[in-house]
């Protein structure tokens, strides 16, 4: 009897050791989502526009070894464009605690979300944040429409 409760003993630390090899925690996260018109986003805003850049800032803390953050980007409310609808992503792989950054501009004024999803270095995601930024002014169709009456 003392055998088998030690065979059993043996074996459940066996399997807690090998699980424990599989597990990863990490406490890496995105402790900022910032929006502005500089790679720092100072100063930080939501309201662009059209056709300026507009950078996105990710503030990645905690990180240790190396990350992907993958941005997307996509319509929230712009006339014509179907909500949600992609409009582009962008991938970077990087190593320890950072600031990352992804620019675009648009043509179109409406809103639009913007999302920094963080990976490990084996996919598995550890966080996803979003914002969303609003960009005026007037569509190029509009802007040509305006000309021809002129």
């Amino acid at each position: 009897m003392k055998n088998l409760s030690g065979i059993v003993l043996a074996t459940v630390l066996l399997i807690f050791v090998g699980t424990a090899c599989n597990f990863s925690y990490t406490s890496a996260n995105i402790s900022e989502l910032k929006f502005g018109r500089n790679d720092k986003a100072e100063p930080s805003t939501t309201t662009f526009n059209t056709g300026e850049d507009i950078y996105a800032v990710a503030l990645v803390s905690n990180a240790r070894g190396k990350f992907k953050l993958t941005w997307r980007m996509s319509y929230e409310d712009v006339p014509g464009k179907g909500r949600d609808e992609e409009i582009g992503t962008n991938s970077r792989e990087f190593e320890d605690s950072s600031r990352l950054w992804q620019t675009f501009s648009t043509p179109l004024p409406g809103k639009y979300k913007v999302e920094a999803t963080l990976q490990d270095d084996k996919g598995k995601v550890i966080e996803s944040r979003a914002g969303t930024v609003t960009v005026t002014g007037k569509s190029p169709s509009k802007e040509a429409d305006e000309e021809d009456e002129n």
